[in-house]
């Protein structure tokens, strides 16, 4: 293999691990705009996001699987119903997708004997029907409207991410097999260190100030917002403390 075909594929396998992780990403941007829209807001944002996450896991419920089961066989196993190429996945996802309401509204309708999923459902649609209408008691009717969209809109996304994330996360599992853990520490790295923005940002840890080094700054115990350094002099204000060691 020379350096043009070495090139070549490598530029393929790129295009095709972003466009397999496309749907995740631009869920994520649309969500993070959504968060730092004044007239939403990060509250409202995880809300509707719970409730999409619910639906996405009722869709889940009721989506049959490839081969009718999940074994270590079905799913590692050399031409098994797993053992997709791209163009096969794609087409998987896309039927699983358009199918997905249909079967959950079937489910709700003839299978759902004790209403398990039925609360679920009903406790998303209820739980974005409340906070719909709170929006149009507290704002003006347009803003009330525009936000009311904003709410379906993620929790659609929410629930189809859920699902084309399970299926991609199964998909991938059989064509990596082993390598599948080295993308699990990707993954674990991007939502430590939040490269790509997938995740939301991270509380950093903050020491407390009696594990700080001599000489660094710190903040002052009176409310104010001024800072003050603590200092090594060889006095009793040396150690920060009230009193000499």
């Amino acid at each position: 293999m020379d350096i043009l075909e070495l090139f070549a594929s490598g530029t393929v396998i790129l295009i095709g691990t972003l466009l397999i992780a496309a749907p995740l990403i631009v869920y994520r941007a649309l969500f993070d705009t959504a968060r730092h829209w004044q007239a939403y807001g990060a509250g409202r944002a995880g809300i509707v996001e719970l409730c999409g996450f619910l639906i996405g896991i009722c869709f889940i419920l009721t989506t049959p699987l490839p081969g009718g089961g999940l074994n270590a066989d079905l799913l590692f196993g050399v031409g098994s119903p797993w053992d997709l190429d791209p163009p096969a996945f794609e087409a998987l996802v896309l039927d699983t997708l358009a199918e997905a309401p249909d079967r959950l509204a079937a489910w709700l309708a003839e299978r759902d004997d004790r209403l398990n999923l039925t609360l679920v459902v009903g406790f998303a649609f209820a739980l974005l029907a409340g906070r719909g209408a709170w929006g149009f008691h507290r704002t003006y009717w347009r803003v009330a409207l525009l936000t009311l969209a904003m709410d379906l809109t993620l929790a659609a996304l929410a629930s189809v991410a859920t699902l084309y994330a399970m299926l991609l996360g199964l998909w991938l599992l059989n064509r990596l097999n082993f390598w599948a853990l080295a993308v699990a520490v990707l993954v674990m790295q991007e939502y430590r260190y939040n490269t790509l923005g997938l995740f939301q940002k991270q509380r950093h840890f903050r020491a407390p100030k009696s594990m700080l080094p001599l000489g660094a700054p710190v903040s002052g115990e009176t409310g104010s917002s001024r800072r003050k350094r603590v200092r090594a002099e060889g006095s009793g204000r040396a150690t920060g403390r009230k009193f000499g060691v």
